[in-house]
């Protein structure tokens, strides 16, 4: 009886995985802030400024593929990583270096812009991210507790359901595909506006 409540535990959704995740994205983004402080002032602003640059030779066309296919390359990476039972960790690290982006960028538009710098965070980078931290959660969570089946069947005799749990696993990426194209379609034509109109205030 207690390894059934234990299996059926293992099929529900991910609730203690999120809350897991954002521990890490939250720290990632303290740290990222703190690391900020550490910089010089004329890197702080060069840096800035890649933010907020465009390359106008790009076509917002060419800028949806590619960050649509990076999009992708992630999804499946961390994906693979699932698969092996050493994924946890290495899954951990990836999470946390989106918060440490995140933190990291949030700091250097308040250190270049000051008080612009807030809009900046609104209307810049909190759209270029929200559709990313959206799918990397998804997957993140995925991954992990694929991962942690894995490892549970190795040290158990009780069988868990594969074809289920590979179905489940599959629907997340399908998801995570789906908002991964909103996303990219966003960024390279509504993100693409708000930059330039923000490099005119």
């Amino acid at each position: 009886m207690k390894n059934k409540h234990l299996y059926r535990g293992f099929l529900r959704k991910y609730r203690n995985v999120y809350l897991y995740i954002t521990i890490l994205v939250s720290f990632g983004i303290i740290v990222g802030i703190l690391c900020s402080n550490y910089i010089e002032v004329s890197d702080t602003q060069s840096l800035s400024s890649i933010l907020t640059t465009l390359d106008t030779s790009v076509s917002k066309y060419d800028y949806f593929i590619s960050h649509f296919f990076q999009g992708i390359l992630f999804i499946m990476f961390v994906f693979l990583l699932g698969t092996s039972m050493i994924g946890i960790p290495i899954i951990s690290f990836i999470v946390f270096t989106k918060g440490l982006q995140i933190g990291f960028s949030c700091a250097l538009f308040v250190c270049t812009y000051h008080l612009k710098g807030i809009l900046g965070i609104v209307m810049t980078l909190l759209p270029q991210v929200i559709f990313d931290l959206f799918a990397t959660y998804l997957i993140s969570a995925s991954a992990i507790q694929l991962s942690m089946y894995l490892l549970y069947t190795t040290t158990s005799k009780e069988k868990l359901d594969m074809k289920k749990l590979l179905n489940s696993v599959l629907n997340d990426i399908m998801i995570c595909f789906i908002i991964l194209l909103i996303g990219s379609y966003l960024q390279s034509t509504l993100v693409i506006e708000f930059i330039k109109i923000f490099n005119l205030m």
